[in-house]
């Protein structure tokens, strides 16, 4: 199941509000209603954030003013995976949702940082502890796929720049065709992402 998707088990009421943390251009905007006030959170020097994070990575925010918080790719990235999650849940009223992705499997790629990995198991955890009860776990890219990433990531920059586009694109197909034959359980064990949608009870 894919983001947009998981993103309607936000159950965000109309008008409700939503917290991207972590949003650099807000691209998941579209996921919601109109009506939505949405709000985005991100690191100092981001002009087209809402708020600016904290130097501990907190959010000026009070406490229980969002009906749903989003987070795609960026657990990754922050010094202290636990100190986040439990802004992600300080922020949520009781019964609300959050939605988050990050890496399972995955290159090296810093922005500004890259910090963390994780296993289902691990992940899944983590969220626990921050207070949340996890409803759903996904993964997104199977392993047999995101072997065929990772030779793609390995091998790009030796094939001559005019053919790198024909290249990425033989790769990204057999890895299409590839996670076909994942099941939707193996993926839960191995993937290059995982995504959960967690409550706060």
């Amino acid at each position: 199941m894919g983001l947009e998707a998981l993103a309607g088990e936000l159950q965000v009421p109309p008008g409700g509000r939503v917290l991207d943390y972590g949003s650099a251009d807000g691209p998941y905007r579209r996921f919601f209603a109109p009506d939505t006030e949405f709000v985005t959170a991100d690191l100092p020097g981001n002009a087209a954030a809402t708020l600016e994070l904290r130097p501990d990575g907190t959010v000026p925010a009070p406490d229980a003013g969002f009906d749903a918080v989003l987070s795609t790719q960026v657990l990754e990235h922050v010094t202290d995976p636990a100190v986040y999650l439990r802004e992600c849940f300080r922020v949520l009223r009781p019964g609300g949702r959050m939605l988050l992705s990050t890496h399972g499997l995955m290159i090296y790629h810093p922005d500004p940082d890259d910090y963390w990995r994780w296993t289902c198991a691990g992940l899944q955890r983590a969220v626990r502890d921050a207070g949340f009860e996890v409803r759903r776990f996904e993964g997104i890219m199977g392993l047999g796929a995101s072997g065929l990433q990772f030779v793609q990531d390995a091998t790009y920059g030796w094939v001559p720049r005019r053919l790198q586009p024909a290249f990425a694109l033989v790769m990204q197909t057999l890895a299409a065709v590839m996670d076909r034959f994942e099941t939707a359980e193996a993926k839960r064990f191995n993937a290059l992402v995982f995504a959960l949608v967690a409550v706060k009870p």
